[in-house]
């Protein structure tokens, strides 16, 4: 429909990006990595504000998913030493109709932090999880779009291109389909699931570098063997990654397809083009993560 929809692109390195990065960081144990190398590259980007997401759409949500992935990520930034330095805000609850976004401090802080941005100088939102608060805020306030950029973490390349299945589409159907009908310049990230480390390897390379290394590794010890396990995938730390060094993966500029109730997607109906990222290099990937936390800190 609309030929003109931007696509977006990577700045070249040495250019540092205002990035919001949204998770539902309680729900899996990715995103502690995801938000780790974040926080460990400041040179690549200025985190603007973090978000805590539900994530509705797991066995065992509950009803608070929310607040406890924003404890988890308050002790997260404890225990990286970073308590204080950033905005954090809770997200808002799944879509319920899909013209009345819910309300939600996450949306809040996109639309104010996008309107601090500019299209030259965009605001880069990392949706790990549902995409609830970005959809909410595009929808109060479509004016933002020119300033954004949405890497939405939507890993599902066995059923591309027909349909989805992810977990952060079905977290929230309403506000994936809101995001792919939208204007705003889109990145479907689509790999990470070959993205591993065993446990073995976490002790021995990633608990010793410092107490954000230690954090990461005994809450994963504390979770389930789901976590334990030596092929456990830590797919969101894929989309951070590439953000700092883009050659880790493979991209494809496609069609921005409309998304049906049923998780088809309808090629018959697409809005504009959207980067669709794919194939990770997990070798390089691992070295970028250790040489990141393990270097000396850059204010």
């Amino acid at each position: 429909m609309d030929a003109e929809r931007l696509i977006p692109e990577l700045p070249a390195e040495g250019h540092r990006l205002r990035v919001v990065i949204d998770s539902d960081v309680a729900n899996e144990i990715d995103d502690l990595y995801a938000i780790a190398l974040a926080l460990r590259s400041p040179e690549r980007f200025r985190i603007e504000g973090l978000i805590a997401t539900h994530f509705a759409a797991a066995e065992h949500a509950g009803s608070d998913s929310t607040e406890r992935s924003y404890a988890l990520m308050m002790d997260l930034l404890a225990a990286a030493g970073e308590s204080e330095r950033y905005a954090c805000a809770r997200g808002g609850h799944p879509f319920s109709y899909p013209q009345e976004p819910p309300a939600s401090e996450g949306a809040d802080l996109i639309i104010d932090r996008a309107r601090r941005a500019s299209p030259s100088d965009p605001l880069w939102v990392v949706v790990l999880g549902a995409a609830t608060n970005v959809a909410g805020a595009i929808l109060r306030d479509p004016t933002i779009c020119p300033s954004l950029r949405v890497v939405f973490h939507a890993r599902c390349p066995e059923l591309w291109p027909e349909r989805t299945r992810q977990f952060n589409v079905c977290g929230d159907v309403i506000a994936a389909r809101h995001l792919l009908a939208s204007e705003v310049p889109l990145v479907w990230f689509d790999t990470g699931t070959e993205l591993t480390q065993s446990l073995a390897e976490s002790a021995s390379r990633l608990r010793p570098i410092d107490s954000m290394g230690a954090f990461i590794h005994d809450y994963r010890c504390g979770l389930g063997a789901w976590a334990r396990r030596d092929d456990k995938g830590i797919f969101d730390l894929a989309d951070v990654a590439w953000m700092i060094d883009p050659s880790l993966c493979r991209g494809e500029v496609v069609p921005a397809p409309k998304l049906l109730r049923g998780l088809e997607f309808d090629w018959g109906q697409t809005h504009g083009s959207m980067l669709r990222v794919t194939q990770i290099d997990t070798g390089p990937t691992w070295d970028l993560f250790y040489r990141q936390l393990c270097r000396d800190r850059v204010s």
